[in-house]
C-alpha cells in the first residue's frame, strides 16, 4: 500500500465583498391565496376559493372557513369536496351550489 503523507492544497478564492443572496426573492402563487371580500361571489370565484383551499401546498384537512348561504351562515373547519358538496367538521354537507359566499379563516 502507498500512503500519500501530503495531499496538495485546494484553491480557495478570497470573498471581498458583503454577499446578500436571495434576500429580496420570494414567490406568490396568485390562486391558492385568493380571498375575494365581496359578499356576492359567482360560481366560478367560489370554485376558485374552494380549489385554491383543497389544492394549496399544506395538508387539506380541518382547514378553517367561513360560508355564507341563502339560508345559513357556517363558522366550520373542512374535511372533503365531494359530488357538488362541502363536508365539514360539524356533520353538514353543504351543497355547493347553494353557497353564496366562502372564505378562508386566518389561523
Amino acid at each position: 500500500m502507498i500512503f500519500i503523507k501530503k495531499l496538495p492544497k485546494i484553491y480557495q478564492n478570497t470573498i471581498n465583498k458583503q454577499i446578500n443572496n436571495n434576500k429580496k426573492v420570494y414567490y406568490i402563487n396568485g390562486n391558492s391565496k385568493q380571498e375575494i371580500k365581496n359578499d356576492n361571489m359567482n360560481q366560478n370565484q367560489i370554485d376558485l376559493v374552494i380549489d385554491g383551499i383543497f389544492n394549496d401546498d399544506g395538508f387539506a384537512f380541518n382547514i378553517p372557513v367561513i360560508i355564507k348561504t341563502n339560508t345559513k351562515t357556517y363558522e366550520t373547519s373542512l374535511i372533503t369536496r365531494t359530488n357538488g358538496y362541502l363536508l365539514t367538521f360539524d356533520k353538514h354537507k353543504i351543497k355547493v351550489s347553494d353557497i353564496i359566499y366562502i372564505q378562508r379563516k386566518n389561523p
